[in-house]
């Protein structure tokens, strides 16, 4: 176990004494705890089991995985948990930038774990959640690349994948891949940022995108 996850390990235990190591493998260390939703009033809304898995290789360039473990959510699509209660905290491209920032424990529970499990208290009570709903599966992908690209055109999304993936881009004075302008001026940032999350995701979304022209 690397020094950075031994430290963020005590200092997550130290914080938070009502989670326990119950594991510790070769690949993972598994934390098994509760947490109680407070709001800012101080008002209790609920209480969830939940496991904690968090890879040792890559650390702290990894996402752990989350397990809802007192089965009090439905394990249902509508609710962003697996048959087996793995946690869908956010869309995979969010988590892979995540990822390569690199996460601290800590800050990961509080960020992404505790606002997952008081988002489902918020809807339990409200019938919605605080931010509003996020498509499933390849709807959200499309709603990914059209909120943080303004990507809403399938085959101009398959002409840059493909662009990407064959490494064969303009260049930064050429026509853009969409036709319109210079690369440079156009979707030049698109590209950009799209690298980011490394050509095996940038391969799924092109298969996805691919079977939606069919």
């Amino acid at each position: 176990m690397n020094r950075k996850l031994s430290k963020d390990i005590e200092a997550f235990l130290d914080m938070y004494p009502i989670f326990f190591l119950v594991e510790k493998t070769e690949v993972a260390l598994t934390l098994d705890g509760k947490i109680d939703i407070i709001d800012v009033d101080g008002n209790y809304w609920g209480s969830y089991d939940i496991r904690i898995k968090v890879p040792i290789t890559k650390y702290p360039n990894t996402i752990p995985e989350v397990y809802e473990i007192s089965k009090k959510i439905k394990r249902e699509n509508d609710w962003h948990i697996a048959a087996d209660g793995a946690c869908c905290l956010n869309i995979t491209h969010q988590l892979i930038l995540l990822k390569n920032k690199g996460i601290g424990l800590i800050s990961f529970y509080q960020n992404n774990i505790y606002p997952f499990f008081a988002n489902h208290q918020y809807k339990l009570k409200t019938g919605s959640y605080a931010n509003g709903d996020y498509p499933h599966e390849f709807d959200g992908i499309k709603y990914y690349y059209a909120q943080e690209f303004h990507l809403a055109d399938t085959e101009l999304i398959i002409k840059i994948l493909k662009s990407i993936i064959s490494k064969k881009m303009p260049k930064k004075e050429a026509v853009c891949i969409c036709g319109k302008s210079k690369f440079k001026h156009c979707h030049l940032p698109v590209v950009t940022k799209l690298f980011l999350f490394g050509m095996h995701q940038l391969k799924q979304d092109l298969l996805f995108f691919e079977a939606d022209t069919n």
